[in-house]
């Protein structure tokens, strides 16, 4: 439901013109503290308002960065399936335990020369 305002959101603030309103944006928090003589009242207020942006930004990246790398694996599982001599077990890899992953790369390491 909010997957796509979400990573439409990490699109814009990944353009110059979101990078600017960014910075725009703490400038003015900094332009206001000058106003107001950097008082405590303003500096909790713009160290709220800085620690709220950077979890909200981060929770961007996070569900840009997943819906991402799950575009990538299912690309990768369909060229899987499309070459005739890969192996299947290779298909899902991603949802597999560090346990299996490793049995799985020690099964096909290659073996050491004799």
């Amino acid at each position: 439901m909010l997957d796509r305002p979400i990573v439409s959101l990490a699109v814009w603030l990944s353009k110059p013109i979101g990078f600017l309103a960014t910075c725009f944006t703490v400038a003015a928090g900094l332009g206001s503290g000058a106003l107001l003589s950097f008082n405590d009242h303003w500096a909790l207020v713009f160290n709220l308002f800085l620690s709220i942006a950077a979890m909200l930004l981060a929770g961007v990246i996070l569900v840009a960065g997943a819906r991402d790398t799950a575009a990538i694996q299912i690309k990768l599982d369909e060229l899987i399936r499309a070459v005739a001599d890969t192996d299947e077990r290779l298909i899902g890899i991603e949802d597999r335990s560090a346990e299996e992953l490793e049995l799985l790369r020690q099964d096909k390491a290659p073996l050491p020369p004799a």
